[in-house]
């Protein structure tokens, strides 16, 4: 099975990420696209939105879509889980991994955490954003939705959460 990992905060989920997935689904031949939200990022303090009502704003996000999976793997972590642990996990289950990242972290991926053995083991997606140069060697998915979640916790830019899941967003922001 032909996979995409697309990980990520999603404090909160936006149209951008809903793009992505959209996205990767029509242009990467996959058959399912696996969305990865973090317990905790590494790189970021806290989150506004607690772990299990992220996971429960994508499930409600992408429950008509039988190709997404939401999955559970890093919250139920309980932990900052680093790509590589994820990247094995998956790489148990399923045989061809894509995964996605954003255009923003093209230039800082080879000194993440055994990174040789995540490139080893993925084909790198990189969603992209105007402005941003990717070199060659990425499959490319031009999104180009500028969005910005910060934005969106301090209350600016509320249009750019999908109408399925914006109440919810907004009550869980207040």
């Amino acid at each position: 099975m032909n996979v995409a990992i697309y990980g990520g905060s999603f404090d909160p989920p936006h149209i951008g990420h809903e793009k992505v997935v959209i996205f990767a689904q029509k242009m990467l031949e996959i058959d399912k696209v696996i969305v990865l939200p973090n317990f905790l990022n590494p790189w970021k303090s806290n989150f506004k939105i607690a772990p299990e009502d992220r996971f429960k704003l994508l499930t409600k996000l992408f429950e008509n879509n039988e190709n997404v999976e939401i999955s559970r793997f890093e919250i139920d972590n309980g932990r900052p889980t680093l790509t590589i642990e994820s990247v094995r996990h998956f790489s148990e289950i399923y045989e061809n991994i894509n995964l996605i990242i954003g255009a923003d972290n093209v230039n800082s991926i080879q000194k993440w955490d055994e990174f040789e053995e995540i490139d080893s083991l993925v084909n790198w997606v990189v969603a992209t954003r105007n402005g941003i140069r990717v070199p060659n060697g990425f499959k490319l998915l031009n999104v180009d939705e500028v969005v910005s979640s910060t934005e969106i916790r301090n209350g600016k830019n509320i249009e750019m959460i999908p109408e399925k899941i914006r109440s919810d967003v907004l009550n869980l922001l207040k």
